[in-house]
């Protein structure tokens, strides 16, 4: 009776089995076709609306391109001069002058009997235009030869009023070849799945091709006439559709191929213009995806009931076990009281061990005591040191730039130079090591220049190797990219310090050789091996182990005789493991050494020429802020040498209002240096005051001789774009500050306001400087209401409703009322736009105290005459509001 209950339970299980494994196929089978079919509705309803977007976004670009050229006729229209119009001659010398610097086709007159006058001469087919001489009052763009394919040309007329010889010209007009045209507008360059053409409201093709080549007809309609369209489109609605200057999608077979056409009416034009998918293209990339979603689901089903399978049968098996296990029982109570005893000797040895723990923990937290107080120790002693050495480097310079200084003086400086620089060096290496050891260094995570840092690096090592008299060989193998993503400063620094090293244990005569090669790349990551080799004095096996231990040396004499500090070898190896690298030494004594880096770089899609583009300090405005006169005139040396030519400050304040003068000005500095320690006001608040003032655009470096750990947060918060140590050396602030124009010109995206059609209120007293402002401003089609002076332009201003006005532009001397006062009252004004409204000082008063008095005032921008047009425009496109 057990066995047959036994039976029945496994015959239960496996037909269970056969359901489940039956129903998991069939139910991904149809899973699978439904996702498939909701796959393909979904990718067509977003090719629809793509090519939705990307018809309209193609029409704004057409009519952009014909507005272009309309605007190119009406300007040369009108720098027609009485000359041009005395007699023939002189106005077909003109057009040839307006064909060439326009690179116009034909650039042609009508007068008022319909005859052409060209740069060659008259013509009398105006009956092949369609435009009406007679009666155009407003620009017209047409097709000549429109039947004509091969020689169709696109025309733009435009009304104008000229005499010539008593004849009144009624017509300018300019012909595009219809290839050139079609190819400015980008309308022949398709892909393999969209295509692009215009079409004119009665389905000729501009491009000569009627469904991108794939249809015999020559009309549109004619070839949508043989086409098979889709459940609620039609030839004729899209006929229809045209004819109403309408816009579209449809959707139609044509010879056996799923098409989807989006139309757009071109403004101003009979014009549309269409963009045609393949369909077959898109299910051709959706089918396999849609086959791989149902095979991936069948096999996970088939593996789903192998595992039940499998269940089933584990089942089974435990279910007879059973009855052994329970044989076993008595067996194993007895083996339980044995084990009993032997977890109660494991958990004596446990606490014994916890206790051990306990003496390790405490014993841990005095080392990382004695670790921390050591970093600090060593900050602060660096700090302590930096400080004086700051004045003595800068001293030194400055003492060396003197033109009369002695040759056994000078010799005496150029040591004290080298011999501070030395001790910066020994400095700057146990601040290295006190951050290591705590953990605080850092590896950055950004685009720099790999060529330029070799470049650095050679001509340092480079000018070692040639007063040493040894061989220097830096030599490329394969492809190696210019730029790369990673910590720069910090991979020139192991290049430096091993280069350095092999310069140093190298006697006269040697070899210094530095091999670069890139390896392979994966994951957007590459990773370079860098090998360096030296004919040097080389180390012992026995020390090689040791090598990269904090101060050791191999020979301790090697410390007088190399002035070798043991450091420079843990930091290196430290910073390329940071670099998920790592760094191999080979050296035999009295035979050299070779050393072999490894590091991993982020891959950079900017292309070699053009990362430093705009970001070079030659020939900008650089401002250094100090409360140290030494050190300023430090800055003015060091820079000065770079080719920089740097104005100064002595305290934030005076910092603050020199920013917002030339800020006024519309001239702000390319570059801010400041000092983080200065009485009254700080580097970080002197930092925010400017940003108040000049916004994000600029950046601005702090100068310390302090860890900068601590205040970074709060720098970076007040708008501090990065650090620069003291002593000052021109090599750091230029690359600091690539780093950051670079940065700024990546993130920064500026919003301008559209001048067309602005309207702008002038207060100026003197005529014919109110007659050529209007004449500049009418070049952005932007309108002025003219104020001959102060109390005028408060009227005007008053008189009309808010928002009326887009801008004011204000002379400071005028009769009644200057600039300032009407300023003043204008933002009293208890109104919206008084307080919004951007007033644009224009004035010969260029004196800073003009600028303050300008800006204490309430005035937005102080331009000083003569003015610019394009400094006035780009100084209103960023302070009108869009």
């Amino acid at each position: 009776m057990k066995n047959e209950r036994k039976n029945l339970t496994v015959r239960i299980a496996v037909i269970g089995g056969i359901l489940v494994a039956v129903i998991l196929v069939l139910g991904t089978i149809w899973m699978g076709q439904s996702a498939s079919r909701d796959t393909d509705e979904a990718a067509r309803s977003v090719s629809l609306l793509y090519l939705d977007e990307l018809a309209g976004r193609r029409a704004q670009v057409v009519e952009e391109t014909l507005n272009d050229d309309i605007e190119k006729i009406q300007v040369a229209v009108g720098q027609m001069t009485e000359e041009d119009l005395s007699d023939e001659e002189h106005l077909q010398a003109y057009q040839a002058r307006m064909k060439k610097l326009y690179d116009l086709e034909k650039f042609a007159f009508v007068d008022m009997d319909g005859l052409i006058y060209t740069s060659r001469g008259t013509q009398t087919n105006i009956a092949d235009y369609q435009f009406d001489y007679t009666a155009l009052a407003e620009p017209e763009i047409s097709l000549f030869n429109a039947d004509d394919a091969e020689n169709r040309k696109v025309v733009i007329a435009v009304p104008v009023d000229k005499q010539l010889g008593g004849k009144q010209l009624r017509v300018c007009f300019m012909e595009i070849d219809m290839g050139v045209m079609l190819e400015s507008v980008s309308v022949t360059q398709n892909t393999e799945s969209t295509y692009c053409n215009l079409y004119t409201d009665e389905g000729v093709p501009l491009s000569n091709q009627v469904l991108a080549g794939a249809a015999s007809e020559n009309n549109l309609f004619d070839a949508l006439a043989n086409a098979d369209f889709r459940e609620g489109d039609s030839p004729e609605q899209l006929k229809a559709d045209f004819t109403g200057r309408k816009r579209g999608i449809a959707s139609f077979s044509y010879n056996g191929a799923r098409e989807m056409l989006s139309y757009v009416p071109v403004k101003d034009t009979n014009w549309f213009l269409t963009y045609l998918i393949r369909e077959k293209v898109i299910s051709d990339r959706i089918n396999p995806v849609s086959q791989g979603i149902i095979t991936r689901s069948l096999i996970q089903s088939l593996l789903t009931a192998l595992v039940l399978a499998l269940l089933f049968a584990f089942v089974i098996h435990q279910v007879r076990k059973n009855a052994k296990l329970q044989l076993e029982k008595e067996t194993s109570e007895a083996e339980n009281r044995t084990r009993h005893e032997e977890m109660e000797q494991r958990l004596a040895l446990q606490e014994k061990i916890l206790s051990q723990q306990a003496d390790l923990k405490d014993a841990l937290e005095a080392a990382e005591q004695a670790s921390k107080a050591k970093t600090v120790f060593l900050s602060n002693m660096s700090h302590e040191i930096r400080t004086p050495m700051n004045a003595i480097i800068g001293l030194n310079n400055i003492a060396l730039n003197e033109p009369d200084v002695p040759d056994k003086v000078r010799d005496c400086l150029e040591k004290t130079g080298e011999s501070a620089r030395h001790l910066l060096g020994i400095i700057n290496d146990i601040l290295d090591m006190s951050r290591i050891e705590s953990g605080r260094m850092v590896i950055k995570n950004e685009e720099f220049s790999f060529a330029r840092n070799l470049e650095q690096v050679n001509t340092i090592i480079s000018g070692q190797c040639a007063e040493k008299g040894l061989t220097y060989d830096c030599r490329l193998t394969g492809k190696i990219d210019e730029y790369y993503i990673g910590d720069g400063m910090k991979l020139r620094q192991v290049m430096i310090n091993i280069l350095g090293n092999a310069v140093k244990f190298t006697p006269k005569g040697g070899t210094v050789t530095f091999l670069i090669e890139e390896g392979r790349r994966y994951n957007g990551n590459a990773t370079l091996k860098m090998t360096f080799k030296d004919t040097g004095i080389g180390m012992s096996k026995d020390f090689l182990p040791h090598l990269f231990d904090a101060f050791a040396q191999e020979d301790s004499s090697s410390t007088n005789r190399y002035g070798s500090t043991g450091l420079g070898m843990p930091i290196t190896k430290s910073i390329v493991e940071l670099m998920n690298g790592h760094i191999e030494v080979e050296s035999e004594k009295g035979k050299g050494t070779t050393f072999t880096v490894t590091v991993t770089l982020g891959e950079s899609a900017r292309s070699g020429g053009k990362a430093d583009d705009g970001a070079s300090l030659k020939e900008r405005s650089v401002l250094v802020i100090d409360d140290d006169s030494v050190a300023l005139e430090h800055a003015r040396i060091v820079l000065g040498q770079a080719g920089v030519i740097c104005e100064t400050a002595l305290s934030g304040g005076e910092a603050v209002e020199m920013v917002r003068v030339r800020h006024g000005r519309r001239e702000d500095y390319d570059l801010v240096l400041v000092d983080w320690k200065m009485p009254d006001m700080d580097g970080v608040e002197t930092t925010r005051r400017i940003r108040e003032i000049v916004g994000n655009d600029m950046p601005i470096i702090i100068l310390t001789s302090y860890n900068w750990d601590d205040v970074e947060q709060e720098a970076r918060q007040a708008g501090v774009d990065s650090f620069v140590p003291k002593p000052l050396f021109a090599g750091h602030v230029m690359d600091e500050f690539r780093r950051a124009f670079t940065r700024k010109n990546e993130n920064l995206v500026r919003e301008t306001a559209d001048l067309k059609g602005r309207r702008v209120l002038l207060a100026e007293d003197v005529a014919v400087n109110a007659e050529i402002m209007t004449m500049v401003l009418s070049m952005r089609e932007m309108e002025a209401d003219i104020a001959e002076n102060g109390r005028v332009a408060l009227e005007l201003f008053e008189s009309h409703p808010e928002g009326y006005y887009d801008a004011i532009l204000m002379d400071m001397r005028m009769p009644e009322m200057d600039g300032l006062e009407a300023t003043r009252r204008i933002r009293a004004l208890e109104r919206k736009d008084a307080a919004e409204i951007p007033i644009i000082a224009l004035t010969a008063n260029a004196f800073d105290e003009d600028v303050q008095r300008s800006m204490q005032a309430g005035l937005n921008a102080h331009l000083s005459k003569p003015v610019e047009p394009e400094t006035l425009f780009a100084t209103l496109e960023n302070l009108i509001q869009k």
